[in-house]
């Protein structure tokens, strides 16, 4: 007798972390991701709390926590992922700070053999009176980059419509008074052809107003400091190797400050970062 198909698993994936830098001046130091936490394959949940940090005068918080979560969704027949990251008191060199911020990504997966694309949101995700230079900023975002929840065999990068709502923000952006060569890094003509099919890179924030400086749309180009990005969204696509009993697998990357600094301080900054990933597994179907 052929033994019965095995019930359809989940290798859940998760992290997230609230800061991570590598400086080169006025001193040399890498800081190791803070507060990470990872979302064992077989789900469950795991906490960290984020007690106050300070790197001499140029990096400090307040407070914050990480989080992440996998367990079967109650209200679809799948498999539920949670990543979020907050951190509090936010303050870079006193130039950039933030009451708080957030980032959290959402996911559920279908059950093998319904179909290998997620559905995804990012509600919660936020900034509270984020401040440049000790001007507050507001922060336009657009949760919906990627579109309404679709069916599971609705792939991002075959979406019209998302590659769409990709291009028309880097068209908006490429309108701004002073736009810069360098901008076409952050928001490359067509995502597709610049990344390749299995990758994706957009913005969960449309565009920023009452900068004190130049802005293009996530990105604020500040004199004597460097640039700052934010909400900075990357989706990649992994073929499988065993199509018949495995699903493609879809990642989600979202860092919502990300600073390269090269004046009054020089290096990288990462702050308030989740990732969310997985793969459905299930029996590959019986010989005709």
């Amino acid at each position: 007798m052929a033994k019965p198909p095995k019930p359809p698993v989940h290798n859940y994936y998760a992290e997230a972390n609230v800061l991570s830098a590598d400086l080169k001046q006025p001193l040399k130091a890498r800081i190791t991701p803070r507060v990470q936490v990872k979302l064992p394959p077989a789900g469950h949940y795991r906490f960290k709390k984020a007690e106050p940090f300070r790197f001499e005068g140029i990096i400090s918080y307040r407070s914050g926590y990480t989080q992440v979560a996998g367990h079967p969704s109650s209200k679809s027949n799948g498999f539920a992922t949670l990543a979020t990251s907050v951190l509090e008191g936010l303050n870079v060199l006193d130039v950039v700070t933030a009451d708080r911020v957030v980032a959290q990504i959402s996911t559920v997966h279908p059950f093998f053999g319904q179909g290998p694309v997620p559905s995804v949101t990012f509600l919660g995700t936020r900034f509270d009176n984020l401040r440049i230079g000790g001007h507050k900023v507001e922060v336009h975002r657009n949760l919906e980059i990627l579109g309404p929840k679709r069916g599971a065999n609705n792939s991002y990068f075959d979406d019209n419509s998302v590659k769409a709502s990709i291009a028309k923000q880097r068209e908006e952006v490429a309108k701004t008074k002073g736009f810069a060569d360098w901008a076409d890094e952050a928001y490359p003509k067509d995502p597709l052809a610049v990344n390749g099919n299995d990758v994706l890179q957009c913005s969960v924030v449309e565009g920023i107003s009452d900068a004190p400086v130049e802005s293009f749309g996530h990105v604020i180009d500040l004199p004597h400091f460097g640039r700052i990005y934010l909400g900075e969204l990357k989706v990649t696509r992994e073929p499988s190797k065993h199509p018949k009993s495995e699903y493609e697998k879809y990642r989600f990357r979202l860092t919502m400050i990300r600073l390269q600094m090269g004046c009054i301080a020089q290096g990288s900054t990462s702050a308030v970062a989740v990732d969310s990933n997985g793969g459905g597994k299930g029996s590959p179907p019986p010989p005709p």
